[in-house]
C-alpha cells in the first residue's frame, strides 16, 4: 500500500527552503554599513525634528552591536553613535545580525564621545543614560517624548564615568524577578520602544 504524503512535512520543508532563500535575497543588498563621517552629524541633527539618537558606549560584542542596530532601525532612530576606540567595529558579523539595520541607519564612529555629547545638547537634545544602580529613574515614569539621545553602556562595566557625568539623567528598567539587569541589546530594544510608545502617545 502506498504511503500517503505528509502535508505538514511537505509544507514545512518547502516553506523552510523558500523562507531561507527569501531572507538571503532580502539582505543580499545590505552587505555594507551606513558609516557616516563625523562632520555630517551636525547637518543631520539640524535637519531632523525631535531627533532620536542612540549612543553605544564601548559595546564589545559584535553580536550585541548588531542586535542594537537592528532595534535602532526598527524604532526609527535617526543616528547611532559609536566611539572609534575601545568599541566593537561594525564587522560583517554585526551587519548580519542587524538584519539590514546597519545598512539603513546612519552610524557615526566618533573620536571624542564627551565632546559629541556636548554638541548634542547644543542641538537641543536631552541625554539619558542607562544604569542598574540606585538613583535612576524608571523608564515608564519618565518623559522620553522629546529630542533625546539614549546612552547604553558596555556589557560588563556599563557607561564610562565621563559618559555618565555628561548625561542629564539616568534611566533604569524595573526588574520583577531574580535577575538584576538585561543583556545590553535587549535593554536597548526595551528602552527604545518605550520611547517610541511615548512619542506616539504625545502626538495623539
Amino acid at each position: 500500500m502506498a504511503t500517503p504524503n505528509n502535508p505538514f512535512q511537505k509544507r514545512g520543508s518547502n516553506h523552510g527552503r523558500s523562507g531561507n532563500k527569501a531572507r538571503s535575497n532580502k539582505h543580499a543588498a545590505s552587505s555594507k554599513a551606513m558609516i557616516k563621517d563625523e562632520s555630517e552629524l551636525d547637518a543631520l541633527l539640524a535637519g531632523t525634528k525631535d531627533p532620536l539618537v542612540l549612543i553605544l558606549d564601548c559595546i564589545q560584542d559584535p553580536h550585541n552591536l548588531g542586535a542594537c542596530l537592528r532595534s535602532a532601525n526598527g524604532a526609527g532612530v535617526d543616528a547611532v553613535i559609536i566611539p572609534k576606540d575601545k568599541a566593537a567595529p561594525v564587522t560583517d558579523v554585526a551587519i548580519k545580525v542587524s538584519c539590514g539595520g546597519a545598512s539603513h541607519t546612519p552610524i557615526f564612529r566618533i573620536t571624542n564621545l564627551a565632546r559629541t555629547m556636548d554638541n548634542l545638547k547644543k542641538h537641543g537634545l536631552w541625554i539619558a543614560g542607562t544604569s542598574d544602580h540606585l538613583g535612576t529613574q524608571n523608564i515608564y515614569e519618565t518623559d522620553l517624548s522629546g529630542p533625546l539621545a539614549l546612552v547604553m553602556g558596555s556589557e560588563e562595566k556599563g557607561m564610562r564615568q565621563l559618559t555618565r557625568d555628561k548625561c542629564d539623567y539616568l534611566l533604569s528598567i524595573p526588574m520583577a524577578g531574580f535577575v538584576e539587569c538585561l543583556n545590553v541589546s535587549v535593554a536597548t530594544g526595551v528602552t527604545l520602544f518605550e520611547i517610541v510608545r511615548q512619542r506616539k502617545a504625545a502626538q495623539s
